[in-house]
């Protein structure tokens, strides 16, 4: 009966004692929190793995070339992935695009500056008759109204400033005119061509973009002999996303 006593005994000393023991565990667990003191957990080790960025590349820009004739730098960004929002493909404004440029000198002054251009620096079409009255006038007419150095210009660019043996320049001139008027009209009242090109800033950017067929290079090309030619044409930023 005493062992079975003393066996009772040393039992229930030993709950008692495993019972202090979790109560004192618990109490300090329960500080360490109260304090704003993380417990500290099982930790778990990761297998790292390359994890493709989800950022777009930055893209690359290259020193701004600077046009030799005017000392102004020219911005040109050419294609890159980077999705871009609109407004990145601006050629010229509206104000140049629609200018009756030259008019404050009148009409013969203003033909007089058309001229003077072509001898300084396209004298093979300096040499065709009348050929800076005749752009003159069709830029006015009802079926283009261009700015009349917009016309020559892009008339220039396209042929490459030559004179083709066989054909009329006259027309090919008009018949520029008359596409880029096509192309302008198309863009400024079509809002579902416009939603389809949304990195065009305006209608007259798109003129020229569709008439060069979509080069950029060609672009750029005009701009340059624009300013070259005129100077009144400010540097544009062309650029368009993938």
């Amino acid at each position: 009966m005493s062992q079975e006593l003393e066996f009772d005994t040393l039992a229930f000393r030993t709950v008692l004692q495993r019972m202090l023991v979790l109560t004192i565990v618990l109490f300090v667990a329960f500080q360490l929190a109260a304090c704003g003191i993380a417990v500290p957990a099982p930790t778990v080790t990761a297998i790292a793995t390359a994890v493709p960025s989800l950022l777009p590349p930055t893209p690359s820009i290259t020193p701004l070339p600077v046009n030799t004739i005017t000392g102004v730098a020219t911005v040109i960004l050419f294609p890159t992935c980077t999705p871009l929002s609109t407004g990145y493909i601006l050629v010229i404004d509206e104000e140049v695009y629609h200018s009756d440029a030259g008019i404050e000198l009148g009409a013969r002054g203003a033909i007089g500056v058309l001229q003077e251009a072509l001898d300084e620096y396209h004298p093979e079409w300096a040499q065709e008759d009348e050929l800076a009255e005749y752009v003159w006038d069709s830029s006015h007419t009802q079926n283009i109204g261009v700015n009349p150095r917009v016309l020559l210009v892009t008339a220039g660019v396209s042929l490459d400033w030559q004179v083709i043996e066989g054909n009329n320049l006259l027309e090919d001139i008009s018949r520029a005119g008359v596409a880029l008027t096509q192309h302008y009209r198309e863009f400024r009242f079509n809002e579902e061509l416009q939603a389809n090109y949304p990195q065009v800033a305006n209608a007259e950017s798109y003129a020229l973009f569709v008439f060069f067929d979509y080069d950029l290079e060609k672009l750029n090309a005009w701009q340059q002999e624009y300013d070259q030619m005129f100077g009144d044409i400010q540097p544009r930023i062309i650029t368009e996303g993938c």
